[in-house]
């Protein structure tokens, strides 16, 4: 049994890698071994060239599935972009590797392959050492999980090479345009190395990107060799014109994806790279490689026969037609954009894909009708000149409608010329590429379905009333947008009316021409096309995602209403700004990648962060929102009316928040509640030694004694405070400690153990509510854990002790980790210091606190180490320079602690006795300090005061003399990892353990 067991595991943490390629092997075999999956007419290399470059790619996909777990930036989008276009470019080279296999030598095919490789593997690493940084630990590549991203790759290793042996493209004469492009794609390739290597050797010292785009470059370098090999060994460039052409338009969209992340990516924290990419670098490859392609395609269509259906054709009236139409398609165009880019929502993404859809047909069907002009009749020529202008209306009637919403969110619209010139050339040559596609199909017999949608007028019908129910659909259920924009209907009613038009009329041209269209087998395609274009509609309603209201989900949560009042806000550019204010605010930099804004959703993703950052980022955003212009219309209620929601989700838990927010909540209605919690807990907790029958004693006592008890009533086993009942924060710290004072009597062992487990009881309940042990215990923590659980949370308030310490990195450690622990409570700390520069304590202190300003140093280190001496008190910020001189040392720190209220606590440490006892005699030393702990008490400072054991105060009076004037006295030995205090004595009792080893 225990083998079998053994072998299981090993099986489950087996290497996914034997597996996947286990599977290869299987489905090789199984390819080989069937006559119809024959794979042995593709060369053995190119295979193994396929399946190297197949599974790096695969590895290359899952190392930005790693990266995306933690950091949610759509940077990494880009180089999953470039990913895709490096598949299609392994492809068409293999086509083209394929192609050459025949009358190419072996070696010039390998060494292509080879150099190609070598820029994938490229890819790889700089994608590892890219990542790597931001995992913390090694990827895991072969997790179980990914087994489905190998299985599909295995299957687009194997059809790849079913497509290679099959795919073929025609011959092409007018190489002139391959040159052009390969000029073109050359300048793209060195530009790209260059700002590779240029940005990589900016980082040289710093590192950061320096090793992963110096790695990247090489294979840039590398793909680029590989170029010039594929040119210099071509035979004929009219045979191979489409392979080349097709292979290097995908390097070049890689390419340019990944130039893309490498500028992007540097630009985060430094935004000066963007100048390397001045404009939208993916989109005007678009363009111009849609101009490419249709010029290729027109000299192609030329060679074949059916060219001669364009010998006849108007081409003034194609242009004149053309001309207003893109006028009006670029006005949608550019609206939607500027509306995507402020808004992020998906909507404007799916009516893009719709007003693209509407292109295609569009351009189909004027297509055909510049082909039949000549044919046509004239019903048909005045039908077809109706289709134009309502179409032409239909774009002009959107385009105004989004103008409007434009106008009405306060956008200032800008037409960008380059963005102009980009959709003029994409438009004209996508017209140009379906114009004279259309020759490639002419005259052949086959149709969509296999038969003729005109002739099935019923089928017909069916998409007309399903446009008419769209209608309906639209304008009933687009109650969110008319929320967010004041309009119900993106469609309005003339838009809508203007494309049913051009609807019936394609139909009523198909029917009035039908025996010139039937040579067109595709034409049925304008149909499906609307269709289509209907369910775009649908899902960009869909996509809204109309939620309902907080109140109404019924889930008690923060972040639930923040993004329930996110969802009514339709510029996420304002939700982006409100974001990253909150992020700077309240969020430290290594947290910030475990959350996120989805400006696309308008939601905020914080399930990654602790509960009060969500409280921060939650409550500052909303808060923030209402001091927008016009946020009432917006969010349909108050600013008072949201701080309700908040107070009535977190409860007590609005004492959590930064000062900042919490200010502009009525507190004193949450401290009621505190108490009632924490009280409560510890009378359960107490419950075996101070049963309920005292603790309802206790508070009969408590009623008495102080006013505010009077709305607590002790009621079985737990208390209760009358709902309306204020606290201020003082008055909880008062009542907390009557309560405690009480509880004392009632305790029946030593009160330090009573106090051990109201601290642990603070330190787990109150800390979150920035309570400390000091402010409801008469206790100052020293933050050390060892001593403060042996001392019952401390050193008494008030109290003076006595520190024997000989000059060790242990003794400064528990000085300023003392010192920390005051500042980070609020409380008022002055050190003072003959052993240590004030800068130095200072920037240590600063490693863990933000600012100091209720430090203050005495520095008497610089009359002593200095080259010049000082002979007069200087007074600097959280520094005041003194001689030493006993007259200005007791001047100096009199005039600092009253320059406190006297009532409020303080800390003093004081390191400068050793020093002074050099100077001055036994007896005035011995004096001075008896003097100064009288006055720190007075003055409610709690001190502490330390002596090396070597030191001339405690040779010539003795240590029994010294000891006798502190309320404790602890004893320091050892250093680092050997330190350890023994507590001699004890102002509030005896500790439980008198000898603490610090670790």
């Amino acid at each position: 049994m225990m083998p079998h067991i053994i072998m299981m595991k090993k099986i489950e943490k087996g290497n996914i890698f034997v597996i996947s390629f286990m599977l290869l092997f299987v489905g090789i075999t199984r390819a080989a071994a069937s006559p119809y999956q024959d794979i042995s007419k593709i060369a053995i290399f190119l295979q193994i060239f396929l399946l190297i470059n197949t599974f790096m790619l695969a590895f290359a996909f899952i190392l930005i599935f790693e990266v995306r777990k933690i950091s949610g930036s759509m940077t990494w989008n880009h180089i999953l972009m470039a990913n895709l276009f490096t598949i299609f470019h392994t492809i068409t080279l293999a086509m083209l590797l394929n192609e050459r296999y025949s009358f190419t030598s072996i070696n010039i095919l390998i060494l292509i392959a080879t150099l190609y490789t070598i820029g994938v593997c490229m890819v790889d690493i700089t994608e590892y050492l890219l990542i790597k940084p931001l995992l913390k630990k090694k990827p895991n590549l072969m997790r179980i999980q990914y087994a489905l991203v190998y299985i599909t790759f295995f299957f687009i290793w194997f059809i790849t090479i079913k497509i290679i042996s099959i795919a073929k493209f025609p011959g092409f004469q007018n190489i002139n345009l391959l040159f052009l492009f390969l000029v073109l794609y050359s300048i793209l390739l060195i530009y790209f190395m260059y700002s590779f290597f240029y940005i990589s050797k900016s980082f040289q010292k710093v590192g950061f990107v320096h090793k992963p785009f110096l790695t990247g470059g090489i294979g840039g370098f590398s793909i680029f060799i590989m170029l010039f090999i594929i040119l210099f060994t071509t035979n004929n460039f009219n045979i191979e014109y489409y392979y080349i052409l097709i292979s290097f338009i995908a390097s070049a969209f890689a390419f340019v994806y990944y130039l893309r992340f490498a500028i992007d990516y540097p630009s985060i924290l430094q935004p000066k790279w963007k100048a390397l990419m001045p404009f939208d670098l993916p989109k005007v490859t678009a363009a111009m490689t849609l101009a490419l392609l249709a010029v290729s395609l027109y000299f192609t269509a030329k060679e074949y026969p059916n060219f001669i259906i364009y010998q006849d054709i108007s081409y003034i009236l194609v242009i004149a037609s053309l001309l207003p139409l893109l006028f009006g398609i670029i006005l949608p165009l550019t609206y939607l954009k500027t509306l995507s880019a402020r808004t992020k929502l998906r909507y404007w993404d799916y009516l893009k894909y719709d007003l693209y859809i509407h292109l295609i047909i569009t351009f189909y069907v004027l297509s055909l009708i510049f082909l039949s002009w000549n044919n046509a009749t004239s019903i048909t020529k005045m039908l077809s000149a109706m289709f134009g202008l309502a179409t032409f209306a239909f774009y002009m009637f959107f385009a105004f409608e989004l103008r409007k919403i434009i106008k009405n969110l306060n956008i200032k619209q800008t037409f960008d010329r380059l963005d102009i010139s980009r959709y003029i050339v994409s438009l004209c040559s996508f017209f140009l590429l379906i114009f004279f596609g259309i020759s490639f199909t002419y005259g052949k017999t086959y149709g969509v379905f296999g038969f003729e949608l005109i002739s099935y007028p019923v089928i017909l019908f069916l998409i007309a009333f399903s446009l008419v129910a769209l209608w309906y659909y639209l304008s009933v259920t687009h109650k969110e947008l008319k929320r967010l924009m004041g309009r119900a209907n993106i469609w309005c009613k003339p838009s809508y009316i203007a494309a049913f038009i051009a609807f019936l009329l394609v139909y009523l041209i198909y029917t009035s021409s039908s025996t010139y269209i039937q040579r067109f087998p595709l034409h049925d395609l304008f149909f499906i096309g609307y269709f289509l274009a209907m369910v775009c509609g649908i899902v960009s309603i869909m996509s809204l995602g109309v939620e309902p209201k907080y109140k109404e989900t019924g889930e008690d949560d923060i972040v639930s209403l923040l993004n329930s009042c996110a969802r009514q806000f339709l510029r996420t550019d304002i939700l982006e700004g409100l974001w990253e204010t909150a992020v700077d605010s309240y969020v430290q930099e290594d947290e910030e990648l475990a959350i996120q804004f989805d400006p696309s959703e308008r939601r905020f993703d914080l399930e990654n962060a602790d509960e009060p950052t969500k409280q921060k980022i939650a409550v500052g955003i909303l808060l923030d929102m209402h001091k927008l212009p016009d946020m009432e219309k917006i969010m349909k209620q108050s600013i008072e009316e949201t701080k309700e929601e908040i107070a009535a989700i977190l409860k007590e838990k609005v004492l959590m928040l930064p000062e900042d927010l919490r200010s502009q909540f009525d507190v004193d209605v949450f401290y009621p509640r505190l108490l009632e919690k924490v009280v409560n807990k510890l009378i359960i907790h107490l419950e075996t030694f101070i049963p309920f029958s005292e603790q309802e004693d206790i508070f009969k006592r408590l009623n008495r004694k102080d006013e505010k008890y009077r709305c607590i009533r002790f009621d079985g086993d737990e208390i209760r405070i009358e709902e309306g009942t204020r606290i201020s924060r003082d008055e909880f710290f008062a009542l907390f400690k009557f309560y405690l004072e009480f509880m004392e009597d009632k305790f029946p062992f030593k009160p330090f153990l009573l106090y051990e487990l109201v601290r642990e009881e603070i330190k787990k309940e109150l800390e979150p509510y920035d309570i400390t042990v000091g402010n409801l215990l008469d206790i100052v923590p020293t933050g050390l854990e060892e001593i403060d659980k042996v001392m019952g949370g401390g050193l008494a308030k008030g109290s003076s002790t006595l520190l024997i310490a000989e000059e060790t990195r242990t003794k400064h450690k528990i000085l300023l980790t003392f010192i920390k622990q005051g500042l980070i409570s609020g409380t008022n700390v002055i050190y003072a210091t003959a052993k240590r520069p004030a800068k130095q304590i200072q920037g240590e202190l600063l490693t863990d606190i933000d600012e100091l300003k209720n430090f203050m140093i005495l520095d008497l280190y610089e009359d002593i180490y200095s080259a010049a001496r000082v002979y007069k008190i200087v007074e600097e910020e959280h520094r005041i320079i003194v001689p030493l001189n006993k007259i200005m040392f007791q001047r100096s720190i009199v005039k600092t602690i009253k320059s406190h209220p006297r009532d409020l606590p303080k800390v003093v440490v004081i390191d400068v006795y050793d020093n002074l006892s050099r100077y001055y005699s036994p007896e005035e030393v011995q004096e001075i300090l008896q003097d100064q702990i009288d006055g720190l008490k007075r003055w409610n400072c709690t001190c502490v005061i330390v002596l090396d054991p070597y030191s001339y105060l405690i040779k010539k009076v003795g240590d029994e003399e010294v000891k006798k004037n502190f309320d404790n006295v602890m004893i320091l030995s050892g250093d680092e990892k050997d330190a350890s205090v023994f507590i001699e004595k004890l102002y509030h009792g005896t500790p439980s353990k008198p000898f603490i080893r610090l670790q």
